[in-house]
Order: C-alpha cells, then structure tokens, then sequence
C-alpha cells in the first residue's frame, strides 16, 4: 500500500495578514470617500429645501399684505430669518400665532449665508430696535433682496444657492457652483 504524505504546511495558501490591513485600508477610505459625498449632497438638498421653504413664505406674505392692506418686513439673521408686521404705532412686531411665519433657524453646516439688499451687502449686526432689512409694502411690491447660501461640495467645490426676489415679489431659485 502506498503512503500518501501530510501537505506541505510551510507552503499553505491564503492571505498575509498585510495583505488583508492593505485591503481593509482601501476599503475604508473608499467607504469614507462615499460618506463624504452623500453628506454633501444632503447638505445641498437642505439648501435646497431652505430656500424653497422662504420662497413659499415670501409668497404668502406678499399675498396676505396685498389682501389685508398691511405692510411686512423679513429681519435676516446669520442663523436664519424672521417675518413681522407693522402695527397701528409703527413697530415692527412678531406676526402672532400664523404657525407658518414664525421665526425659522437655519440647520448647521451651511459655510456662509450673504444677504444683498438693492444690490448692497448687508454685513452689520441687526439690532432689535432696527427695521427689518426687506419690506413688503400693501400693494405687494417689496424691497428687491438677494440672499445666498454657500456650502461646500463633495470635491471641495463651492456650492451656491441663491433667492433672488424682485420688486413686484418675484422669487426665483438659482444654484451657481465655484464661487
């Protein structure tokens, strides 16, 4: 009977362990590098998602002063924005219980928010004393404004959204990227 002899155990097949390390390794920064992407991208839906939530709003409030004959401001802050109406005494107060118009904060991971008021930067502290910066007026005309948002993309790229509303209550959405 023949014998048959044991394998060769100093030759055995499979992996070293870095071989292995090098895999997980690219792995890793693969799956990192896709994080990074979809994270963006869901910072840019926000964007997004912000200013068509102002849109809406500027759209109801230009149609509740053409309708009840009363003026509106929007106060601009570095973390969001609120809407309020001028009284009977001329102050600017918050709008009451309209769940819609109240004061709204903007999430974090936006890199900068700019606002232009008739083509100026508008870059000085609000003070709560201080009308606000866009008024809209009974007949439904408003202070032309542009605000923009800015964030940065997945490659490093700056992404810019911007609102851009026109003396007769126009708003339009753009997005410009590399600025």
């Amino acid at each position: 009977m023949a014998r048959v002899s044991p394998p060769d155990v100093s030759r055995s097949s499979g992996f070293t362990l870095l071989e292995l390390l090098v895999v997980l390794l690219i792995v890793g920064v693969m799956m990192g590098m896709a994080a990074l992407s979809v994270g963006s991208r869901d910072l840019e839906k926000v964007a997004r998602e912000e200013l068509d939530r102002l849109k809406v709003r500027i759209g109801l409030v230009v149609r509740e002063s053409q309708l009840y004959g009363e003026e509106w401001g929007i106060r601009f802050h570095p973390n969001g924005y609120e809407f309020q109406i001028l009284n009977d005494e001329n102050h600017w107060l918050a709008p009451g219980a309209d769940r819609l118009l109240q004061p709204h904060r903007f999430p974090d991971g936006f890199v900068s928010m700019e606002l232009r008021v008739e083509g100026n930067l508008e870059d000085k502290p609000l003070q709560p004393e201080d009308p606000p910066q866009v008024i809209v007026s009974s007949d439904g005309t408003m202070t032309p404004f542009q605000w923009q948002l800015r964030l940065l993309g997945a490659r490093g790229e700056r992404i810019v959204h911007r609102l851009v509303a026109g003396v007769t209550g126009r708003v339009q959405i753009e997005r410009v990227a590399g600025q």
